[in-house]
């Protein structure tokens, strides 16, 4: 039975193609916990505990197997089907390339109350660190319930997953014949897919403005830092942002250390930053972008040229 059990998981691998470690407090929730698995292990008492092979990792599908067998071994069918998803199933990976692993828990059967995601948390990024691969693992956690509901939905993202994902160990037994219903164009989007994507593209979009809009924050702190480092050093008080202007022409170009200039465009990164934050300014172009970057870039020497000759003549 168990090189059976063995020869059915390696033929898996043969089938057609940020979380953070959460510490509990408790003691209690350790035997609830274990109460679970063991439950989900007698619902079907004929399978034996999935054996872990000890393969070679050749490659990141190896790699990938080997994590996933480790994860069954650990939360059993909690787990009702691992997928390799990104490059490495595509083959399209490159030297560098991350692993990237879907994890589809069973909350149908399943009540994953805050202390049972908090042990699941804990222990997945247990086996994650301990795992010790030559390539780093991306692992997301998606719900039994959430999925199937988008994939009912036709959602993009979940056709993409069963498109171009691999099961590595399908448990719950239902990833593969889904895979063979698309390829045979059985599961189609539906209105409300489309409609849902519809919804969520200008909030892509809102978002990408909004870091377009974020990198003129760098390049406002660069500018008022290096400014306040240049005063400080000066001996002046640090100044708030607001005030450096003044205090820039009194300390520095009325004495002949800085042109006039730099002072108008600290007035004037500061005049747009208020206005981005006031949610005056909705919008700035990429080459407003790489000016401003270019221009706190040589305003980050000139403070440290000053700061140096300050120093300089305190010696």
């Amino acid at each position: 039975m168990e090189k059976e059990r063995v020869k059915k998981v390696e033929s898996m691998k043969e089938l057609p193609v940020k979380h953070r470690h959460v510490r509990h407090k408790h003691i209690h929730h350790r035997h609830s916990v274990k109460k679970i698995v063991e439950t989900e292990k007698k619902k079907e008492g004929s399978v034996k505990e999935l054996p872990l092979i000890h393969r070679k990792l050749v490659d990141e599908k190896d790699i990938a197997m080997d994590f996933a067998e480790k994860a069954y071994k650990k939360f059993d069918r909690l787990i009702k089907a691992s997928i390799l998803f990104g490059s490495q199933a595509k083959n399209e990976s490159k030297p560098g390339s991350d692993i990237d692993i879907i994890f589809i828990i069973d909350d149908a059967a399943v009540n994953w109350d805050m202390e049972l995601i908090a042990w699941y948390r804990e222990e997945l990024g247990r086996l994650m660190s301990a795992a010790g691969y030559s390539k780093e693992l991306h692992v997301n956690t998606i719900k039994l319930t959430t999925w199937w509901q988008d994939l009912m939905q036709g959602d993009p993202v979940v056709l993409n997953i069963l498109r171009y994902g691999e099961a590595l160990i399908d448990y719950g037994g239902f990833f593969n014949p889904l895979k063979s219903l698309l390829i045979q164009g059985r599961i189609r989007s539906t209105p409300e897919a489309v409609y849902n994507a519809l919804q969520r593209a200008p909030i892509h979009l809102g978002r990408s403005k909004l870091a377009i809009l974020g990198s003129i924050e760098g390049v406002y702190w660069t500018m008022i830092e290096a400014a306040q480092a240049a005063l400080i050093t000066a001996g002046q008080l640090p100044p708030s942002p607001e005030q450096i202007p003044h205090m820039m022409k009194v300390e520095f170009v009325d004495k002949g250390m800085l042109k006039i200039d730099k002072v108008r465009l600290l007035r004037d990164i500061f005049t747009i930053h208020k206005g981005i934050n006031h949610r005056e300014i909705h919008e700035i172009k990429g080459e407003d972008i790489d000016k401003w970057q270019d221009i706190a870039e040589k305003f980050l020497l000139e403070m440290t040229h000053i700061i140096d000759q300050i120093l300089d003549s305190k010696k």
